[in-house]
């Protein structure tokens, strides 16, 4: 079937207009923060590897099929390495892409109904449910359909189109917390309760949701907090709205290690956070907002499994392969259906192996069947399919044997989880996929009985960012850079006893750091000290609490030690590296990203500013609605001069500014005198509803100017050609304070904060000549990490970063030619 029937017209024209956007950058018309920008939010990240992409698929609730399967085994041959990755939030992503190809990829998958929008960026990620959602014996309902449908409500949404950070949203059907609620920004976990509150003759139920919000994890873990004991159906999508609405207003937009929303809820307290949702929701309400209906919800699962007590099976010593797999990858139940987990190593898989589980859905899913999705990617890195035949088994086993997917283990210990880590990621310190293996072949060559059932995992993340939740495993690692003899060795945090659940979710403790090279030894280690030390039938978390964290940790002392370089140069090397470990291609700083990311969030919270002001006509609130118009107003100007070095709140400076930098320079058009000649003074005009609706216009006007105006910025973020130099801000010829080194211009940007301190460098850059010298003066903390890396970025060389004995640094470059 030809495209133009299958694919939306709204998915075409994205389509289309990553096409030329591609182009426009490509000819330098735009710059590349710009770009960035958009494609992160069409789901496509930049690599560690210059010149190529990552591809990542949204996959709602993790639902695939065999046309999808083979979509994905057909793109990745042809575009990619030939394998694909499924991630913990149920997505698929692909690696080594040529930007010139991700137009004809992103056709190809809309033909099947798959999407990479908003799978990166700051964007509300893909919406997540429990894999078993619809078998599951202890479920309350099925949350499945109605993820689904939220999924795809706010997919595309405006409301989702800048937010400060990434925003994630899961939904369990049970306390057992497959969907993970305690680290997700919103968490929904399926409730019932009488109708009306009291137990009804017929003994009929409400169903709703238990909700959470502010978790996360990253570099400063924080478990969800509870919201409501009962959430209605009816109020699910007014309430993701209202909070996302909150979060994108309240958000830290500058700086970035600040930005998720469960810092704006330590900020407030969840009380304040409470009634702050509450006046949003009234007042999307008030303005009329509808919202599709949420599926009834079926409260018998499509296939019921068992309890854990009536599937446990007990290790023999002599089973076979077979009757291994059967124990650990199987869900068995009364009756003649079943489960079947199928286990990846470290949530890889080639193409051979997607066409092969395309070719099983079709033989033992057919068409027709109960299941309404037939194979779904989890949380866990893996896939399962559900409403298998019992009988079916032994030849659903050997045709997983054909395509060397029959691997016993699925969430036991030997179920690693790991990020793609520094083999890829421009964020990553070591190789997690590299350690990953590592501790697979060692569980490989003897996995004990004794863990089998411990209810142990180990997660493996490259960076503190905690893509492979790392905090939530029984044992946890997360890559970091370590001098040991002088020399930098990968290293990896050790943390111990973390787990989700309703009712007591647990982030582990963080122990000692560990050589990269010691991590498999360090894990025998562990699991010898919990097999000898368990009680009987002590799982590893509680275990771990009760014999203490600190306990096991000092009994792995002995591996942090490496020899001398001289003796074991590989000790020093990462794993899937053959080269000293160093940290030099790490992506660049975040100052031009965050420049545009300012200037962006000004603009459209400038736009929604205006869009309250004729709200505030229709109420009859004259005043009220000019200081809305006045306020957006203000913030296209101040979208405007983020270029320019300039970002004010006084009212004043910024028209003043604006006037002398935008208007008088020609890059908008002198209707604005009439907005800036009085330089504030708005409230003068007449309240009548004419009047004001007359202003309005005329400032629907200016911020649509200013609009196409940033739309225009050129690939070096500039607005227009300047003319003027930018006045020096310190005297040239001078001489390093730290080094003695000559530079012809200082600038002293100490207590200058990001991304404000980058552009004013970057301004100073564009003043002189290739091969001068500039020496800047910036704080500790963020300047001193993103500068250097967003000055280098723009194709100037570092030549030093040295910190001053007042705790500053001296950031020495040679402007680049």
């Amino acid at each position: 079937m030809p495209p133009m029937v299958t694919i939306p017209e709204e998915v075409l024209k994205e389509i289309e207009a990553f096409g030329r956007e591609v182009k426009r950058l490509q000819n330098k018309e735009i710059p590349e923060e710009k770009f960035k920008k958009f494609r992160l939010q069409q789901g496509i990240y930049g690599q560690r590897q210059k010149g190529v992409q990552m591809v990542r698929v949204k996959i709602p609730s993790g639902f695939l099929n065999a046309e999808k399967l083979r979509t994905l085994a057909d793109v990745v041959t042809k575009y990619s390495t030939g394998k694909c990755h499924v991630t913990t939030r149920q997505d698929i992503q692909f690696h080594f892409v040529k930007l010139d190809h991700i137009t004809t990829i992103l056709t190809r998958l809309a033909e099947v109904g798959l999407t990479t929008r908003e799978a990166c960026g700051n964007t509300v990620r893909n919406v997540t449910a429990c894999h078993l959602a619809g078998a599951c014996h202890t479920e309350t309902f099925n949350v499945a359909p109605i993820s689904e449908k939220v999924a795809y409500h706010l997919l595309r949404n405006p409301i989702n189109a800048d937010l400060p950070r990434k925003f994630k949203i899961s939904f369990s059907g049970c306390k057992s917390e497959c969907a993970m609620a305690a680290i997700h920004d919103i968490g929904f976990i399926a409730e019932s309760r009488p109708k009306g509150g009291t137990s009804p003759a017929d003994g009929s139920v409400a169903y709703g949701f238990k909700v959470y919000v502010g978790g996360g994890l990253g570099s400063s873990p924080k478990l969800a907090k509870l919201y409501s004991e009962f959430l209605p159906f009816s109020e699910v999508l007014p309430t993701c709205e209202a909070i996302l609405k909150i979060f994108d207003a309240n958000g830290d937009r500058k700086t970035r290690s600040k930005a998720r929303m469960k810092f704006v809820l330590e900020r407030w307290g969840l009380e304040k956070f409470k009634a702050e949702v509450a006046k949003e929701i009234a007042l999307l309400k008030e303005m009329g907002n509808v919202y599709p209906d949420l599926p009834e919800p079926a409260t018998k699962p499509l296939f019921v499994l068992p309890s854990d007590s009536a599937q446990k099976r007990i290790a023999s010593a002599d089973e076979t392969d077979y009757e291994k797999w059967m124990r650990t990858n199987v869900l068995f139940m009364p009756g003649e259906r079943v489960s079947v987990e199928i286990r990846l190593t470290l949530g890889d898989i080639a193409a051979p192996e997607l066409l092969g589980l395309a070719d099983i859905v079709d033989r033992f899913l057919p068409a027709g069947h109960a299941v309404p999705h037939e194979i779904r990617a989890t949380h866990q890195q893996n896939f399962i399919l559900h409403g298998i035949l019992q009988e079916s088994l032994p030849s659903l086993y050997e045709a997983l044997r054909q395509i060397s997917l029959a691997h016993p283990g699925a969430q036991r210990a030997i179920d690693v989880i790991a990020c793609p880590g520094a083999d890829t990621c421009q964020l990553a310190l070591t190789s997690s996929m590299g350690l990953g293996d590592a501790i697979v072949n060692e569980f490989g060559k003897n996995e004990a009985d004794a863990i089998a059932d411990s209810g142990l995992r180990i997660r493996i993340s490259g960076c503190p960012n905690s893509c492979a939740h790392h905090h939530i495993a029984g044992i946890g690692f997360h890559g970091v850079a370590k001098k040991v003899h002088g020399k930098l060795a990968p290293h990896y945090q050790l943390h111990l006893g973390g787990g989700v659940n309703a009712d007591s979710p647990t982030l582990g403790k963080p122990k000692i750091k560990l050589p990269a090279k010691n991590i498999p030894q360090a894990v025998t280690k562990i699991v010898q000290i919990y097999s000898e030390n368990r009680l009987d039938g002590e799982l590893f978390n509680p275990f771990v609490k009760r014999y203490g964290a600190d306990v096991i940790s000092d009994q792995l002392i002995v591996l942090t030690a490496l020899p001398l370089p001289a003796d074991s140069p590989s000790s020093y090397h990462d794993y899937n590296a053959e080269s000293d470990f160093h940290l030099d291609d790490l992506g660049p700083g975040e100052c031009a990203g965050t420049v545009i990311d300012l200037i962006e969030n000004y603009l459209r919270t400038s736009a929604q500013s205006l869009e309250m002001a004729q709200l505030e006509v229709r109420r009859g609130n004259m005043e009220s609605a000019i200081e809305r118009m006045k306020n957006a107003i203000l913030l296209s100007c101040r979208a405007l001069l983020i270029p320019f070095g300039v970002d004010s709140q006084l009212e004043g400076e910024i028209l003043k500014e604006f006037q002398h930098k935008l208007v008088e320079q020609g890059i908008v058009s002198e209707q604005f005198e009439k907005l800036t000649a009085g330089l504030g003074q708005w409230t003068v005009f007449d309240v009548s509803s004419d009047a004001v609706l007359s202003s309005l216009a005329l400032a629907g006007l200016v911020i649509a100017e200013c609009k196409a105006a940033y739309d225009q910025m050129d690939a070096s973020m500039k607005l227009r050609k300047k003319e003027d130099k930018v006045p020096q801000e310190s005297n040239a010829s001078a001489v390093s304070n730290v080094s003695g080194r000559k530079v012809d211009v200082r600038l002293d940007l100490s207590g200058v904060a990001c991304p404000m301190n980058f552009v004013k460098t970057k301004l100073q850059l564009e003043e002189m000549e290739t091969g001068e010298i500039l020496e800047v003066i910036i704080d500790d903390g963020a300047p001193k990490d993103n500068v250097p890396r967003s000055v280098k970025a723009e194709g100037h060389k570092v030549l030093e970063l040295v910190r001053r004995p007042d705790s500053h640094y001296e950031l020495v470059i040679e402007k680049g030619g």
